[in-house]
């Protein structure tokens, strides 16, 4: 549509008030025309609108894709009992050997004819790669301390350490024969515990 210009307007106005009034009226319709036909206005009718199908939409029943339950029971398989067996063999040790009485020491690392005090009972020994260790009962600490510090010597022992508190504890250190070791004693009487460890030179 063909545009108007002020002179245009002015030429057709020309003089008098009662046309201009006509021609401002009809300037008014023609600017109101022209918006219609190709202004900004045209702009907004070519932006795409959404469509109401490609909106997402969700399941209309959520409730079936939910737990309906917590478990009300526990694994069956728990172990019930306790191993009551030691084992026999011990990752970087190797083979664990037992004996009790006299077998015990009979261990590989323990020398043979290894001095035991008179009225003690030799119980177990446990050998394992290069540690062999015997417990025995009956004898004091102090009986105990009295008798390696003159048994070891005659034996071809050297005692290495010696410390102990009196009718409490004792400890005596030794090497000789291809071994060290340690004898610990503690308790009196018929309560006592003395082991004896060994480790193979």
């Amino acid at each position: 549509m063909p545009n108007i210009t002020r002179t245009q307007i002015r030429r057709v106005v020309g003089g008098g008030r009662g046309p201009r009034l006509l021609v401002a009226m009809g300037v008014a319709a023609a600017a109101v025309t022209l918006a219609g036909c190709g202004g900004d206005g045209d702009a907004l009718d070519d932006i795409p609108q959404p469509s109401v199908s490609t909106r997402p939409t969700l399941p209309a029943d959520l409730s079936s894709a939910l737990p309906t339950g917590i478990p009300t029971s526990l694994p069956s398989g728990i172990p019930t009992v306790v191993p009551t067996a030691v084992p026999t063999s011990l990752p970087g040790v190797g083979r664990i050997d037992t004996a009790t009485g006299a077998d015990a020491l009979k261990g590989t690392n323990i020398p043979p004819g290894f001095p035991v005090p008179p009225g003690a009972t030799v119980e177990v020994g446990a050998t394992g790669g290069s540690h062999s260790t015997v417990t025995m009962r009956g004898v004091s600490s102090d009986a105990v301390r009295t008798f390696y510090r003159q048994a070891l010597p005659a034996a071809g022992y050297e005692i290495t350490s010696d410390v102990g508190v009196p009718g409490v504890a004792s400890s005596l250190g030794f090497r000789g024969n291809g071994v060290t070791g340690t004898i610990g004693a503690a308790g009196s009487g018929s309560t006592n515990g003395v082991a004896v460890v060994f480790e193979k030179q």
